[in-house]
């Protein structure tokens, strides 16, 4: 390559990298299309500012006199914690669909973005133009995630939702709650997925609608600060026989826990098996799961 091609690759490198330019805080706000709730607890970023500054600039586009923030939420919050009078920016014009879009790409990129503020921002995108976003396929290419990340995490936040909203419980769902967080309802992405799984069962829409929600509010807070495998296990007990105790059922699917056998039924049994499941509207595999808990227990083994 000759020495003036190099030149003039340089020089359109230079143009097209994006200006850097520093713009008082005052100027700069979240508003509408900010995919974030809240900065949340911005101390340890401020402290980190105040030693090294911004070390990434905010992306912002331009709204009036002022510029409001597309990526970065947290570190304008921070800048202003720590003193700052100006901040680093990169101001792009765009669009609300372009900021929503651009800005959960970066959240979600970083793990930075809880699940119920995604949804809100994949619903008001939805919103502002169905056409181009208007099904599950559309907003994962726009986001760039597969079909089933989106279906998963809409279907989870919607799930609990509804259940908040009926029964008034406090359960949550959250990208990585600690334990403590757990304790008090917070339930991680995929364990609302089993939720929605359960919700949506053949033997659990048989419930009249207030004892399903009940019964639904009483497994989310039972799954909550289980382990995934052992999330799963309770909720597939209960989507078996979901009349009886969700407290008995987590017992049960906990004693039996990991726990992988193969029985050959005789004829006879098999039979006795399938009129009981029919009767009390089970499975067999309920249906044997409780005879087997029950006889451990005569004998004395449980």
């Amino acid at each position: 390559m000759s020495r003036s091609s190099l030149t003039s690759e340089r020089e359109t490198s230079k143009e097209r990298a994006p200006e850097v330019v520093q713009i008082d805080v005052s100027k700069v706000f979240a508003g509408k299309i900010n995919v974030r709730r809240s900065p949340g607890d911005v101390g340890d970023l401020a402290d980190s500012i105040r030693v090294k500054g911004i070390l990434e600039p905010v992306i912002v586009r331009p709204v009036g006199a002022r510029y409001e923030v597309v990526v970065g939420s947290r570190r304008l919050e921070a800048a202003k914690v720590a003193g700052l009078k100006k901040i680093p920016v990169i101001v792009r014009p765009m669009t609300d669909e372009e900021a929503i879009i651009i800005s959960l790409i970066e959240n979600i990129q970083r793990r930075d973005i809880e699940p119920e503020e995604e949804y809100d921002s994949l619903v008001n995108l939805r919103r502002l133009n169905p056409q181009s976003y208007g099904t599950i396929e559309q907003l994962a290419r726009a986001i760039g995630k597969s079909r089933k990340y989106v279906e998963d995490h809409m279907n989870a936040v919607e799930t609990v939702r509804n259940i908040r909203k009926e029964t008034k419980a406090d359960i949550t769902v959250k990208q990585s709650p600690g334990l403590a967080e757990r304790r008090e309802g917070a339930l991680p992405v995929k364990h609302a997925t089993f939720l929605h799984r359960a919700q949506e069962a053949p033997t659990v829409q048989r419930l009249p609608q207030r004892e399903r929600s009940e019964k639904l509010r009483e497994l989310a807070e039972t799954i909550a600060p289980l382990t995934q495998p052992e999330a799963e296990n309770v909720v597939s007990h209960f989507v078996m026989s979901p009349q009886r105790s969700v407290e008995r059922i987590a017992n049960e699917a906990s004693s039996l826990h990991a726990v992988k056998f193969e029985i050959l039924l005789d004829p006879r049994v098999a039979d006795a098996l399938r009129k009981a499941a029919a009767d009390r509207k089970s499975t067999m595999e309920a249906i044997a799961s409780l005879a087997l808990h029950s006889w451990l227990r005569q004998q004395g083994y449980s």
